[in-house]
């Protein structure tokens, strides 16, 4: 029996010493049974994806389309994927990832990946209409900034999670002074007209089966069709008028303008579109962009600019 004992105290102590065999010790004593949670995940290029975890991990097997991929920094919280096939960033790639902990509690993930987009270009919220009609439909202007591919770009009516409905974009070269006009709940006469100054509009049809929220919402812009990544851009609206959800109306409302404000990307009260028609639309001051309220305004009856540089006329409502 003394014999026995002691080559199970030998077998552990190697075990113990050989990093590759789990923890023996820690195992018999029980210890910590938590599985490792992914935390974020995040596209990198059209090559490669960043996976961060809750604890410090072991990749035991990784896949990208049900292909081995190769794994940087292997052991961390944060895991490297170099995926062995290109990511598009219109269409998902399933990854598939196995890890462990130092005490090999192990868990399995199995997420939809896509590419980002390296040519993305400046662009901004720039006007929009939530109480459209049938000669004036719901719409959201873009405005561009510098030139890039719009490929991959993914326009939300709320935060990841929080959106009645996401529309991403196609593959759509662009220039500075370009306009991009979203019919949310409708089609667009035309896909492509031009102002006199060369400046072109893309109206695209987003392919939704209801209009914008009309009196409280958010519109969030991501560099990924998964809604993943930093936010390019965003505006958070109310009529301040409703008596539940933080005066948002709604939790989905709430939660979006919540998760914008911790995140800096919105800073301080949203915009009061009270006053705003299908005419009367809301637009962006010109070269204003501090993430704010400030940054907005409301036109006066009519004075809709939908691919063309807003109007400086402003509503001023009677007192």
């Amino acid at each position: 029996m003394k014999t026995i004992i002691a080559l199970i105290i030998s077998a552990l102590l190697v075990a113990c010493q050989d990093p590759s065999v789990p923890n023996a010790l820690a195992m018999l004593a029980g210890g910590d049974r938590r599985l490792p949670t992914l935390v974020s995940r995040r596209s990198l290029d059209m090559d490669s994806m960043v996976l961060t975890f809750d604890q410090e991990v072991h990749v035991m097997d990784c896949t990208v389309d049900g292909v081995d991929a190769e794994v940087g920094r292997p052991d961390g919280q944060s895991v490297v994927i170099h995926s062995p096939v290109r990511l598009d960033v219109s269409v998902a790639s399933e990854v598939f990832i196995r890890v462990r902990d130092a005490r090999w509690n192990s868990a399995a993930f199995r997420l939809q990946m896509f590419g980002l987009n390296a040519r993305i270009p400046e662009l901004v919220i720039n006007e929009f209409s939530s109480k459209g009609t049938e000669t004036q439909p719901d719409r959201i202007e873009l405005e561009v900034h510098s030139s890039g591919n719009l490929e991959g770009l993914c326009l939300m009516d709320g935060t990841k999670g929080n959106e009645r409905h996401s529309l991403v974009l196609g593959d759509i070269e662009v220039e500075r002074g370009d306009y991009v006009v979203v019919y949310w709940d409708s089609v667009p006469d035309e896909a492509v007209t031009r102002n006199p100054d060369g400046s072109r509009i893309f109206h695209i049809a987003g392919g939704s089966d209801e209009g914008l929220a009309s009196n409280n919402g958010a519109f969030v812009i991501y560099p990924t069709a998964s809604g993943d990544g930093d936010v390019i851009d965003c505006l958070v609206y109310t009529n301040g008028e409703a008596t539940t959800w933080s005066g948002f109306g709604s939790a989905a409302v709430e939660a979006s303008y919540k998760e914008l404000t911790a995140s800096f990307d919105w800073m301080g009260e949203a915009f009061n579109s009270r006053n705003a028609t299908s005419t009367r639309t809301v637009s962006r001051r010109p070269d204003r962009d501090t993430d704010s309220a400030g940054d907005f305004y409301i036109t006066v009856t009519r004075g809709e600019t939908f691919g063309r540089m807003n109007t400086s006329a402003e509503y001023y409502p009677e007192d």
